[in-house]
């Protein structure tokens, strides 16, 4: 069998009134502006062959066959092209000032980071895929079937090499890669069995355990080319004070941050150096750089260190684990059937899915907080160090001070990543007669044991990324449930299902989006949890009655031809993960930082943020984490909070008249949540805020057609 497939993807952002501006994110209130993973245009063709055989021998049912796949694609994707600035609660101002919450950061037009892609966002490349199976069903008995086989699947997903020497050095250094690395071992076996104790077809036993692998997305290849932080690399802002407002302070290249993109301050000459607004295309009334695809920028292929443009943070991207591997499955169950008698059956039923090797976000370069707050504490005493303004502030107006205690920009040692130093900004300085701070940061690299090896002048052992939010194989998941099913066939006029299911899944990653990664990217195995997608209870009951024809009596006629369907369905809340909204552990991220659990009459922390009551902290009480206090990282577990429960009752209602014996006309009518309950969608995520609901599954809706058969 052949087969020619061809299917494609044109999704855009609105050309509605705001529809293309940068996008403003408010977590727990609101989100404006461009669409993040807009535009997209996906075109994929598919070749296949499949060839399978069978033949029976004996009590040997025998089946093998072949697969084969080619799938060249192309794609368009501007991740992030339209710019995204987040705002988050932010501790502004020494205690016992209280912290800006979201919406007062927005007010206030200082962004907790600001996102943005640029560059060539095109690819084409293709994928092929070959799998083989063999399968034996021998019936050992009459009552007795086993299903036994194995199955193996390859594929040669593409790989790239990247664009320039320096970026592929960094890759190695990193150990990550582009494309999606290629996994031979994906050999899977299965087996089930069946059997009837009583030998009268009234009742089975069935168990089966296989093991199923996972097709890598492509987008993942197409992710880590693109956005690989050389051809189409991603931009982050940190926050800081909008600057011009001190006309004796010099321009400085380190005022590039996320308040002054916000407020268009970037060209201000009391702001930037000459010229370093226009090499990085900032466009002031769009408050981002320039969005189109291919737009000459500083930022892409790392003109920016050829031109001598200081970046206080380098590009991201979305690179592959070197080490990935294809996920997979394994898959049990243990089930019983009845006959009841009467057409009623009773089926009870055991399923295990155990998720290995999953895609999780996992970033491979990461900020040491602990390093980067150790470097802010050394700086305090020094008044010319910035530290006032924070850990990731220090060194912005004077880059280091070599005496005791010794400190060092946090921006000039890319905040104590492992990639080390900032190659941009230490050509910089030394060009301004502060070489020294560049061997002062070597030192303390070294020290910390940091990459120490980067040479500014030639680019030798230089890492030109800053956040590389790899895709790792690392995550897992368990699921188990328990199911009972009461069914009645269809007989006297009706059939219906009741059932009923306990389950409970856990695992330590959500999804393969950068902003799921761990809160402590340096510990992804706290991220160890109940999943979103863990629903303990769901009952389910579904019915259909047919009156049918009644007779030929005006009531009987009347009464004819009826169908009354039901669905009932009651299920328990599912969890969602309770953050801070803002960056408490220095990672550039506002999006995974989570609270503290903290006794009753605990005092509001240096911070200035006093702690508020949660039902689901076991101590009834939260707090965001504060790093004047010692914490980083909040010790409140991955989606620890539960949505309320939900009912939801549908009901059809139909009507069938003949016309003859050729004609029929059926009138239906549809009630979609009949009860016009208030069921809950979404909660807000926020430490503080009760848990608010923020959305709802739709109120009662009717359908009404009419459906003519002949």
């Amino acid at each position: 069998r052949f087969q020619y497939a061809r299917r494609g993807l044109l999704y855009g952002f609105s050309r509605g009134a705001g529809g293309s501006n940068v996008a403003v994110n408010i977590p727990g209130f609101a989100f404006f502006g461009r669409e993040p993973f807009s535009f997209v245009k996906r075109i994929e063709q598919r070749y296949q062959a499949t060839d399978n055989f069978s033949f029976v021998k004996g009590t040997h049912d025998i089946k093998f066959g072949v697969d084969g796949n080619y799938i060249p694609l192309t794609a368009d994707f501007t991740v992030n092209f339209g710019g995204v600035y987040n705002f988050g609660q932010q501790g502004l101002f020494p205690s016992p000032f209280p912290a800006l919450s979201p919406v007062q950061s927005y007010g206030a037009g200082i962004p907790s980071n600001f996102i943005q892609g640029v560059g060539n966002p095109h690819d084409a490349f293709s994928n092929t895929t070959a799998a083989a199976f063999v399968e034996d069903s021998w019936r050992i008995k009459s009552n007795l079937t086993l299903n036994y086989g194995v199955r193996y699947d390859v594929e040669f997903t593409p790989t790239f090499r990247a664009v320039n020497a320096l970026a592929q050095n960094a890759q190695n250094a990193l150990g990550i890669s582009q494309g999606i690395p290629r996994d031979f071992n994906n050999v899977a076996p299965r087996i089930g069995v069946a059997w009837d104790p009583w030998k009268d077809g009234k009742g089975v036993f069935r168990a089966s355990y296989g093991m199923f692998y996972d097709h890598p997305l492509l987008a993942l290849a197409f992710d880590s080319d693109v956005a690989d932080a050389t051809q189409a690399p991603q931009i982050i802002l940190f926050p800081g004070a909008p600057c011009g407002s001190n006309p004796l302070l010099p321009p400085n290249p380190l005022n590039v941050n996320a308040s002054n993109a916000f407020q268009g301050l970037i060209p201000n000459a009391l702001c930037t150096p000459p010229g370093l607004s226009q090499a990085l295309d900032y466009l002031p009334d769009q408050q981002r750089f320039n969005p189109t695809p291919n737009a000459p920028s500083a930022f892409v292929n790392q003109a920016y260190l050829q031109a001598g443009v200081p970046l206080s943070l380098q590009p991201f991207g979305f690179p592959t684990a070197r080490n990935f591997q294809y996920a997979y499955s394994q898959q049990a169950n243990f089930s019983f059937e009845r006959d009841l008698g009467h057409d009623f059956s009773l089926g009870l039923e055991w399923n295990f899915n155990g998720g290995r090797h999953l895609n999780r976000p996992t970033n491979a370069n990461a900020v040491n907080s602990q390093f980067l707050v150790a470097n802010w504490q050394a700086a305090l005493s020094d008044p010319l160090s910035s530290a006032s303004l924070g850990p990731l502030a220090v060194g912005s107006s004077n880059p280091c001070n070599p005496l005791n205690p010794t400190w060092v920009s946090a921006a000039l040692v890319s905040f104590f990543r492992p990639s080390g130093l900032n190659p941009s900004l230490a050509n910089f300085l030394s060009a301004i007669g502060a070489g020294g701070c560049v061997t002062l940061a070597q030192s303390i690299l070294a020290a910390d044991g940091l990459n120490a090896s980067c040479d500014p002048t030639t680019l030798a052992a230089c890492i030109p990324f800053s956040d590389m939010p790899a895709n790792f194989s690392t995550g897992s998941s368990v699921y188990h449930a328990l199911t009972a099913n009461l069914r009645k066939r269809f007989g006297q006029h009706y059939e219906f299902l009741a059932s009923y299911t306990w389950s409970h899944a856990i695992d330590d990653s959500t999804d393969l989006q950068s902003p799921l990664s761990p809160q402590d990217n340096y510990n992804p195995s706290a991220e160890r949890s109940n999943s979103v997608f863990d629903q303990r209870h769901r009952f389910v009951f579904s019915a259909v009655y047919q009156s049918g024809h009644l007779g030929d009596g005006f009531a009987k006629k009347l009464f004819s031809d009826w169908t009354v369907a039901p669905i009932i369905e009651a299920v328990s809340g599912r969890p969602f993960n309770i953050i801070t909204g803002d960056d408490r552990n220095f990672d550039f991220g506002t999006t995974t930082d989570r609270p503290v659990i903290v006794p009753a009459g605990t005092p509001p922390n240096l911070c200035g943020d006093t702690p508020a009551p949660s039902r689901f902290s076991p101590t009834g009480f939260l707090q965001p984490a504060c790093f004047l206090n010692g914490t980083l990282v909040g010790n409140l577990g991955r989606n620890a909070g539960t949505k309320p429960s939900d009912v939801f009752t549908d009901l059809r209602i139909s009507r069938r008249i003949a016309f003859g014996e050729r004609f029929a006309l059926e009138g239906i009518v549809d009630a979609f949540n009949l009860i016009n309950r208030f069921n809950v969608a979404d909660v807000n995520p926020l430490w503080d805020s009760g848990q608010k609901r923020t959305a709802a599954f739709d109120p009662r809706q009717l359908q009404f057609a009419l459906k003519l058969t002949w």
